[in-house]
């Protein structure tokens, strides 16, 4: 048997990936993206983002073969080609960002809860604080035990969002009706594909769908933990 040694391997980096980016969005992904456009947009948007997507997942699987050495995540790269002020500030940002979007992720979490905790209100009051404090504290000391163990229950947690979402796929196969679909396809007042008008709802649904992929730089981030650095492109790109 194969003796651990604290790495990484492809499915754990993987799992890292799709769980940054599966976050509690993306089960309200069709309500905002139908707000403001019709389904003809929407599906320009998804093609477009998607292309954007596949590059920028492309150009970190290169980065982390041409710059073996750079594994301190995608702030590395920015240190590498603009100097340490910038790499500085981009580290900076992304830490920002990630805390940031935790207070997001707490609040969904405990006006969720309270569904079924009433307690916890609306998910903003002083019992749903120290809850979603406890859960932060508890993870942040899980990855101080070490990575592998944190990604092992990463993994675990990707499954059982996965799960939902492909029960969602199986519905809609049987419960999809064309007619309904291609109703106000392009959701113009004329009816009819209006480039201009079309564009805009393409451009407001993209606002969605980039969101939607932040996250997608979870195993660039975790390079330096890689098992084989070659993993952590294959990573990205699946």
């Amino acid at each position: 048997m194969k003796e651990h040694d604290g790495k990484l391997g492809l499915l754990e980096l993987v799992g890292l990936v799709v769980g940054s980016i599966i976050g509690g969005g993306v089960f309200n992904l069709m309500h905002d993206m139908a707000v403001g456009a019709g389904a003809g947009a929407i599906i320009i948007g998804w093609v477009i983002t998607a292309i954007g997507m596949v590059m920028l997942a492309l150009t970190f699987q290169n980065l982390t073969m041409k710059r073996p050495d750079l594994d301190a995540g995608v702030y590395s790269y920015a240190e590498a080609g603009f100097g340490k002020y910038m790499g500085f500030n981009s580290a900076w940002g992304y830490w920002l960002s990630a805390w940031l979007g935790n207070v997001g992720y707490a609040t969904l979490l405990m006006s969720a809860v309270a569904y079924f905790l009433p307690v916890f209100g609306n998910g903003q009051n002083i019992w749903s604080i120290i809850a979603a404090s406890f859960i932060l504290w508890a993870c942040h000391f899980m990855i101080l035990r070490g990575v592998e163990s944190a990604s092992f229950v990463n993994t675990i947690i990707t499954i059982a969002k996965l799960i939902p979402i492909f029960l969602f796929i199986l519905i809609v196969l049987f419960a999809f009706k064309m007619n309904m679909f291609t109703s106000d396809f392009w959701y113009t007042p004329s009816g009819k594909f209006e480039f201009a008008n079309v564009m805009s709802q393409a451009k407001s649904t993209m606002l969605v769908t980039v969101w939607v992929f932040i996250g997608i730089e979870g195993a660039v981030v975790f390079s330096g933990r890689a098992r084989k650095r070659s993993d952590v492109g294959k990573a990205t790109v699946l």
